[in-house]
């Protein structure tokens, strides 16, 4: 993945800056999401040329499918990178801004800045949020998976009085998961892929399709393909971690 300046013209830094009208990250966003729905037709083809007896191009399909699902991802994770660049640009070093990133990014991320902050002895952190005016049905999405987030590592946190869209953790005495700052995100993404998602909730965590026969060599096939597209998105995810880097660094 190139540069953000790559990518299109440099953002404002300043707090003006709505990802929403954003057209590369609009860009995107709209490329992964095609890429979900063409993998998922190529999907489709792959159970019913199964099912009908033609396993060669079940498999050619199968392929198909996991390169577009590949492609989707590293996508998204190039729109993760452009919008939280352009957020965290001119943040405070207690701030990390989550704004335009899915559910499943945001809350990864959190957890590898919030184990930073636990490291530097760190007492307070300001998550941006946002009020949901962007999302689906005005409903946020960030803010309850955040907290819920804080819930499950027993982290005190309170929305900010004087901005809605701002959660505070406190981290005082915090003692936090080992998994916070070791698990990769592809790791973590594959064990968000079973519990309830919504669009703001990508990545999509289906799997190619689960085929009956061939006992053992069909079970190696899949691992096999869910080794590759873990590896193939292990450059994209060191990039983005490397940007969270900097954020930390701040309070170094």
């Amino acid at each position: 993945m190139g540069a953000v300046a790559d990518r299109g013209a440099l953002l404002s830094t300043g707090r003006d800056y709505n990802h929403a009208t954003d057209k590369e990250y609009q860009r995107l966003r709209g490329l992964a999401d095609q890429a979900y729905k063409e993998r998922q037709q190529l999907s489709q083809r792959s159970q019913n040329s199964f099912k009908s007896g033609d396993k060669a191009e079940a498999h050619t399909l199968s392929e198909q499918a996991k390169k577009k699902l590949k492609e989707a991802e590293d996508y998204n994770l190039q729109a993760a990178e452009y919008v939280f660049v352009a957020n965290n640009a001119d943040s405070a070093s207690n701030e990390i801004d989550l704004h335009g990133l899915y559910v499943k990014e945001a809350k990864w991320i959190l957890q590898r800045r919030v184990a930073a902050a636990v490291k530097n002895g760190e007492t307070e952190l300001e998550v941006i949020v946002g009020k949901g005016l962007h999302s689906s049905q005005g409903v946020a999405k960030l803010k309850p998976a955040i907290q819920e987030l804080c819930d499950e590592a027993n982290l005190n946190d309170r929305v900010d009085s004087k901005n809605a869209g701002v959660v505070i953790i406190d981290l005082t005495g915090a003692r936090i998961p080992v998994t916070w700052d070791t698990t990769d995100f592809s790791t973590y993404a594959q064990t968000q892929a079973n519990k309830p998602s919504n669009p703001q909730q990508a990545y999509q965590g289906q799997q190619q399709p689960q085929y009956q026969s061939g006992g053992q060599q069909q079970q190696n096939y899949q691992q096999q393909q869910q080794q590759q597209q873990s590896s193939g998105n292990s450059t994209l995810v060191n990039q983005l971690l490397s940007i969270l880097c900097q954020c930390i660094k701040k309070n170094l």
